[in-house]
């Protein structure tokens, strides 16, 4: 829905936007993956939003040349299919360029929605060592006094045990920290009872946890080209 209206020297444009696909576009995606399933029966294929950030939606003006401005921000309805309105009072040349959109010229009139993507990651980090190598020095050190959670610190340092991360996905650091922290706080209560029972062979503890990871998503429309390709609704 698009309406303009004068009033004296200004221009009062009211639109709602709408973050979909076509039914034909969802059609065709459902019969994609039922095929890559080997699904005979696309109809078993249910699709839904993906899981994001709540939507911002632009909208915005420009010059025919292919740059735009923005104009106004809505934070849509927050649920899919994330409607938007916009309600605006334009001056000066922007009235001239929200006409030149509804006669179905491109460059001009736009909305654009941005959000974050959600995709759910899980990192790793494990503690390897050698208990033949590592037990007979936590217990030496550990008579004196000495906490376990800082002799393990002092045991990868000094390279009787090793810490390997995984969390490629999450480049910030804060999920490999927390990820190394873990690992640690599980060898520290493991570690008493192994001091006290001895033993051989490789030790092996790990930590996992899962944490979404964030891809911006935008979607685009250029207003004139919608009302040039006849597809506006009532």
């Amino acid at each position: 829905m698009l309406t303009m209206v004068d009033v004296g020297a200004s221009s009062v444009v009211m639109f709602t936007a709408t973050w979909s696909a076509s039914e034909p576009s969802v059609d065709a995606l459902g019969r994609e993956i039922a095929s890559g399933y080997g699904e005979a029966d696309a109809g078993r294929i249910k699709l839904s939003f993906a899981p994001m950030t709540p939507p911002k939606c632009h909208a915005l003006l420009g010059d025919g040349t292919g740059s735009f401005e923005t104009i106004a921000t809505s934070l849509t309805s927050g649920v899919p299919p994330y409607d938007a309105l916009f309600n605006l009072s334009l001056q000066g040349v922007r009235p001239t360029q929200v006409r030149s959109a509804m006669r179905g010229e491109r460059g001009h009139l736009a909305i654009e929605y941005v959000a974050d993507l959600l995709i759910p990651s899980i990192a790793t980090a494990t503690l390897r060592s050698h208990a033949a190598a590592l037990l007979p020095w936590l217990r030496a050190r550990r008579s004196r006094g000495e906490s376990i959670r800082g002799l393990l610190d002092e045991a990868i340092e000094s390279g009787l045990a090793t810490v390997t991360v995984d969390a490629a996905d999450h480049p910030d650091g804060e999920v490999a920290t927390e990820l190394y922290e873990r690992v640690l706080t599980e060898v520290t209560q493991l570690a008493s009872r192994w001091i006290a029972e001895g033993g051989s062979g490789d030790i092996e503890v790990g930590a996992a946890l899962e944490r979404d990871v964030r891809e911006p998503v935008r979607a685009f429309a250029d207003i004139g080209g919608i009302v040039a390709s006849g597809s506006t609704r009532p």
